[in-house]
């Protein structure tokens, strides 16, 4: 497995946001993790990317144990990240963005005493990584000009550039179209077969879900209630139940 939690729990007060979860990721899947609102989603995100500290448990990647690591620590080690609201910065233009990853990525900042030649590659690469997106085009447009969906693209290509072995998506399909929707979820089916890295993804979008998923971990009240293949999580009645009996299979 590349990425697992062992019994990972984070209590905020009397209420159980994450309790005793184990998690299983295998490398090279696209594995979801759904659940109703207030299931523990996002906060179990937050435990694995060292946004915030867990009160028991660990979290195994790539063969290490890196609980509690920050977020900048675990980027160096292949583990990256996309946030439920897009991380640009609106006033740069699009490949500035991928470049900043980059810069990050390999420790240097833009400076009067880099070389022409070291900006020229940063630049070359980011313009690689936002063609893997489809934003080639839009490389000197500001960020915030872009439509929601595009957006969305950037900020998939921002983690991208930090050359992750893994990236968790937390709900990279929220605010959008059903246009954009299908853009962004053919856009991660894409990513997993030409550069083999592994996809978590938050969602609540149960349909794309469906689609895209190797497997998928329901979560209700910060346990996990399930995990399985797609076809299985369907018919499971316990997920049926968290659903509000029925809506899950609309």
């Amino acid at each position: 497995m590349i990425l697992e939690t062992s019994n990972i729990t984070k209590h905020f007060g009397g209420l159980k946001a994450v309790s005793g979860v184990n998690l299983k990721i295998a490398p090279g899947a696209i594995h979801s993790i759904i659940g109703p609102n207030g299931a523990g989603k996002t906060t179990l995100f937050n435990l694995i990317t060292g946004a915030i500290p867990p009160a028991a448990g660990h979290v195994v990647f790539d063969g290490n144990d890196v609980t509690g690591w920050s977020p900048e620590r675990l980027a160096k080690v292949g583990l990256a990240r996309t946030f439920q609201r897009t991380s640009i910065f609106k006033n740069l233009s699009v490949v500035e963005n991928v470049a900043l990853a980059i810069r990050s990525r390999e420790g240097v900042s833009r400076s009067i005493w880099q070389s022409t030649a070291s900006e020229q590659a940063i630049v070359s690469e980011a313009m690689d990584v936002l063609g893997k997106v489809g934003l080639r085009g839009r490389d000197k447009d500001k960020a915030g000009a872009l439509a929601h969906g595009y957006q969305r693209a950037l900020d998939i290509a921002i983690g991208l550039a930090l050359k992750p072995k893994l990236i968790l998506m937390d709900e990279p399909l929220a605010g959008m179209s059903r246009g954009d929707r299908e853009t962004i979820a053919a856009l991660i089916t894409e990513l997993r077969a030409s550069l083999g890295v592994t996809i978590v993804v938050v969602e609540h979008d149960v349909a794309m879900v469906m689609r895209l998923s190797d497997r998928i971990t329901v979560m209700q009240h910060g346990e996990v209630i399930a995990d399985a293949p797609p076809a299985e999580i369907r018919d499971n009645e316990a997920v049926r139940k968290a659903y509000l009996h029925g809506s899950f299979a609309a």
